[in-house]
């Protein structure tokens, strides 16, 4: 646990903060309300108003700024009455614009800003896309939250520097947000959901012990569906992996910078995705999520909520196991931001995700075997991976997913475009592939060393020769 320096006394946490993830952990998260508390200011200039970093939850909330604490921190005082030290470089100018994604405290509902005409009265407008309609109603900004990944990727020119903070001042008095009309402004309560997975994606894929597999998945996709959710077939269907097939497709090449969210037409409108399964393992469709930091469930979680007509919107309870580490001999955790899929950066700069492992960052890799090379696509996207390949030709795919700068994939060492010293790993498929004749200098593994060290989150001891 990550501990601050001595601060101000905390004011004892009040009935506004709630739960942010129910029976996952006791973290509190803000419900803001709608007014600040008013008072004498203390100097000419009206303090400061920032959206800071409320670590319990890792969202960007209303508030003050009070003082100067020590270093770069500063004492924040919410607009829900809490407070805390936060780092300069996790402030933003309390500065709301047209198209800035936001989250709604009540309800938790994602949505965009419209209109800040009423900006000086504290309110904006916001439009909400259920699924099935679309509501633009306004909102005082104390009842707005920021997902970090949005402020670390749209906020960089809203940052403050300590020059242009004031600070040691109550806030100025606040006029009451206009009052709206019944027309513009829904409650908390009547604003819900309709189809609670909109713009949200699916990738299925079930266990070979499954003994019905087709009934399961039916009712699965019939879940789906039914809650406004999309099926997607396979992942190269949002993420095309482009490579070059050269030497009479005996060897491809591909780079990190080919591998981006670039989905189907039908899929264009997703704004987050999440794999879905019986039990994990080691098919490709789970292995590539695994790599992507994307959350894998059990499928449970929507097949029991729609036979109970309800849907829970908590996901994180239905994390299955990463797998088994055969190293390790246990079953592991999966390594996940369990704020996922709050903004749609998780899906656009999906490469860009910290929370992930990436054990093969900045890293060369050549995939030696027949098998492990991609086979040319038959009239879909060119050079793109699809679900009716081997499972092993995917595996310079997951390699990618997995941090490699460029991974490259040939049948025959001759085919390599250069001496095997030159790569920082060479993967085959089976430890019985290993080359008799290799040189030294060579950093030899095979794909099961790969699928345990995802498994496990950490690189492991390299097979022997």
């Amino acid at each position: 646990m990550d501990v601050g320096p001595a601060r101000s006394e905390i004011k004892a946490p009040s009935s506004r903060k709630r739960r942010r993830i129910e029976d996952v952990k006791p973290v509190l998260a803000k419900r803001l309300r709608h007014t600040v508390s008013t008072g004498r200011a203390l100097a000419a200039q009206p303090a400061t108003r920032v959206f800071a970093l409320w670590r319990q939850d890792g969202h960007y909330y209303t508030g003050i700024v009070h003082s100067l604490q020590t270093g770069t921190k500063y004492l924040i005082k919410f607009d829900d009455d809490t407070e805390d030290q936060v780092d300069i470089a996790m402030l933003r100018r309390c500065e709301l614009r047209v198209g800035d994604a936001v989250i709604l405290c009540h309800g938790n509902l994602r949505g965009t800003v419209v209109d800040i005409s009423q900006m000086e009265s504290r309110s904006v407008g916001v439009e909400v896309d259920d699924g099935s309609d679309t509501i633009s109603s306004n909102y005082a900004i104390s009842d707005i939250r920021i997902a970090s990944r949005t402020i670390q990727s749209h906020w960089k020119d809203r940052t403050l520097t300590a020059d242009s903070i004031v600070t040691i001042i109550r806030p100025k008095p606040l006029r009451a947000t206009l009052s709206p009309s019944g027309m513009s402004l829904m409650s908390a309560t009547s604003l819900k959901h309709k189809k609670p997975f909109a713009k949200t994606g699916f990738v299925v894929t079930l266990t070979v012990r499954n003994k019905h597999p087709e009934k399961m998945k039916d009712s699965v996709m019939l879940a789906i569906k039914h809650n406004g959710g999309t099926v997607i077939d396979d992942w190269s269907s949002i993420f095309p992996m482009e490579g070059t097939h050269s030497q009479s497709n005996k060897r491809w090449i591909t780079s990190q910078e080919n591998f981006k969210f670039n989905p189907k037409p039908e899929f264009e409108g997703l704004e987050r995705v999440f794999l879905l399964a019986d039990d994990y393992n080691q098919k490709p469709k789970f292995l590539v999520a695994l790599a992507l930091g994307i959350p894998c469930l059990s499928n449970e979680w929507i097949r029991d909520d729609y036979l109970d007509k309800e849907t829970s919107p908590d996901w994180q309870p239905v994390l299955l196991p990463a797998g088994f580490s055969e190293t390790l001999s246990a079953r592991v955790s999966q390594l996940v931001d369990l704020d996922w899929g709050n903004c749609k950066e998780h899906l656009t700069d999906i490469m860009s995700n910290t929370v992930a492992s990436k054990l093969f960052t900045g890293k060369t890799v050549l995939c030696l075997g027949s098998d492990l090379v991609p086979l040319p696509s038959r009239g879909g996207r060119k050079g793109g991976s699809d679900a009716t390949q081997d499972p092993s030709r995917v595996v310079p795919w997951i390699m990618i997913c997995m941090g490699a700068s460029q991974v490259e994939a040939v049948t025959e060492v001759k085919f390599a475009s250069k001496d095997l010293p030159a790569y920082d790993y060479v993967i085959v498929k089976e430890a019985t592939d290993f080359p008799t004749d290799i040189e030294d200098g060579v950093t030899l593994a095979h794909v099961s060393w790969v699928k345990d060290c995802l498994i496990s989150g950490r690189l492991l001891t390299l097979p022997s020769r």
